[in-house]
C-alpha cells in the first residue's frame, strides 16, 4: 500500500475515533447544548447591539447578555418548576395512601365515597347496556394510573439534581456561545474548506429554521393555553385565565404538560357531581388541548422557515421520536440542510454537464 495512502486512512481513522469519543463525552449534555445553541443564535442579533453599547467588550456584553435570558426565560421556569415540584410531593404522600400496595384507604373504601358514587350512579345508567361493571374497569384503571404515577414522580425527584446540573451547564455554554461563537464558526469553515457560497446558504437555512422552530413553538403554546382556559371557562371553573397561561407555559413538556391542570380540573368536576362537564372538559383536554400541537407546530414551523409542510412534519416527529423534546430543534434542521446539500449537488451536475 501506497505510504501516503496509508498516512492519510490512519489520520482519518484516528479523527472518526476522537469525534465518536467526543459524543460520548458529550450525549448526556447535548439537549442542553443544542438549546444554548439555538438560544444564543436566535438572540445573537441583540447581543450585538449589547456589544456596541460595551465597547466592544465581549465578556461584559456575553455576561450582561446570558444575565438578561436566565432572568426572562430561565429564572421562570425554575420557579414553575420548583412550585410543581412542591405540589408534586404533596400529591405524591396522596397517592401513596391511594395505592393498592400501601396500608392508607383502599381504592374499593373510596370507590363508594359520596362523592364518587354520586357520578357513577349516573354513568352506571349508560354502560348497563353493554354489561360493563365500573368496579371492574375503574379500580383497574386508577391502580395502574396511581402506579404509573409513583413510579413517574419517583423518577422526576431522581433526575431533578441532574436537571439542574444540565441547567447551569446551558448558561455556561450560553455564555461561550455569545462570547466565541463567531470566531468558533470561522475557524470551523476554515478546517472544513467549505464554499463561501454553500456556508452562506448552511448558516440561512440554520438561522431560518431555527428562527421558525422557536416561532412554531412559542406559537403553539400560546394556542394550547387559549383552549385550556376556554375549556376551563366553559366549564365554569374559576381562573381560566391563570390556568390558561399555566397550561401554556406548561406545554413544551412532553405528554404531562397541559394535562397537570386541565385533569385536576376534570377530576374535580367530575367529584363536585358535574359529570358532564368533567367528561367533557376530560375529553377536550385530551383531544384538543394536549394533541393539537402535533398538527399546528409544523403547520407554523413550515409557513415561517418557508419549507414544505411535509419536511417539517417528519423533521419534528421523527426528531421527537429519535433525540426527545430536543428533536423539535434537531429534526427540521437536519432535513433542511440536507435540502440545502442535495441543491447544491444538483446545481454541480448542471453546471458540469453545462460544460
Amino acid at each position: 500500500m501506497d505510504r501516503k495512502l496509508f498516512t492519510t486512512l490512519l489520520a482519518f481513522s484516528f479523527a472518526l475515533l476522537l469525534v465518536y469519543l467526543l459524543f460520548l463525552i458529550t450525549s448526556p449534555f447535548l439537549a442542553m447544548l443544542v438549546w444554548a445553541t439555538a438560544i444564543g443564535s436566535i438572540t445573537f442579533p441583540l447581543y450585538k447591539k449589547m456589544l456596541l453599547g460595551c465597547d466592544g467588550k465581549k465578556n461584559l456584553a456575553s455576561f450582561l447578555m446570558t444575565a438578561s435570558v436566565v432572568l426572562a426565560l430561565i429564572l421562570p421556569l425554575i420557579g414553575l418548576i420548583f412550585t410543581l415540584s412542591r405540589e408534586a410531593a404533596q400529591a405524591y404522600q396522596y397517592l401513596e395512601i391511594l395505592s393498592p400496595d400501601a396500608s392508607g384507604m383502599p381504592l374499593s373504601d373510596i370507590m363508594r365515597h359520596p362523592a364518587i358514587t354520586v357520578w357513577l350512579d349516573k354513568i352506571k345508567p349508560l354502560t348497563a347496556p353493554f354489561g360493563l361493571q365500573l368496579e371492574t374497569i375503574v379500580l383497574p384503571a386508577i391502580r395502574q394510573g396511581i402506579s404509573y404515577l409513583l413510579n413517574y414522580s419517583t423518577e422526576i425527584v431522581k433526575n431533578f439534581f441532574a436537571f439542574l446540573i444540565k441547567l447551569v451547564l446551558l448558561v455556561i455554554a450560553l455564555f461561550f456561545v455569545y462570547k466565541d461563537g463567531s470566531s468558533f464558526l470561522e475557524k470551523l469553515w476554515l478546517a472544513t474548506g467549505v464554499d463561501e457560497k454553500l456556508k452562506n446558504s448552511i448558516c440561512e437555512t440554520v438561522s431560518r429554521v431555527l428562527g421558525a422552530v422557536m416561532y412554531g413553538i412559542i406559537l403553539t403554546c400560546i394556542v394550547q393555553g387559549a383552549l385550556g382556559g376556554l375549556g376551563f371557562w366553559v366549564a365554569g371553573l374559576p381562573s381560566p385565565f391563570l390556568f390558561g397561561t399555566l397550561m401554556a407555559i406548561c406545554a413544551p413538556i412532553p405528554i404531562i404538560g397541559t394535562a397537570l391542570f386541565w385533569l385536576p380540573g376534570a377530576i374535580y368536576l367530575l367529584i363536585q357531581g358535574k359529570t358532564v362537564a368533567g367528561l367533557l372538559l376530560m375529553v377536550w383536554g385530551a383531544l384538543a388541548v394536549s394533541s393539537i400541537d402535533n398538527v399546528i407546530r409544523p403547520l407554523f414551523i413550515s409557513g415561517k422557515a418557508n419549507l414544505h409542510l411535509l419536511v417539517i412534519v417528519i423533521g419534528v416527529l421523527g426528531g421527537i421520536v429519535a433525540f426527545g423534546i430536543t428533536g423539535v430543534v434537531i429534526g427540521p434542521i437536519i432535513l433542511a440542510l440536507l435540502l440545502v446539500f442535495l441543491e447544491v449537488y444538483q446545481k454541480g451536475i448542471t453546471s458540469n454537464n453545462q460544460h
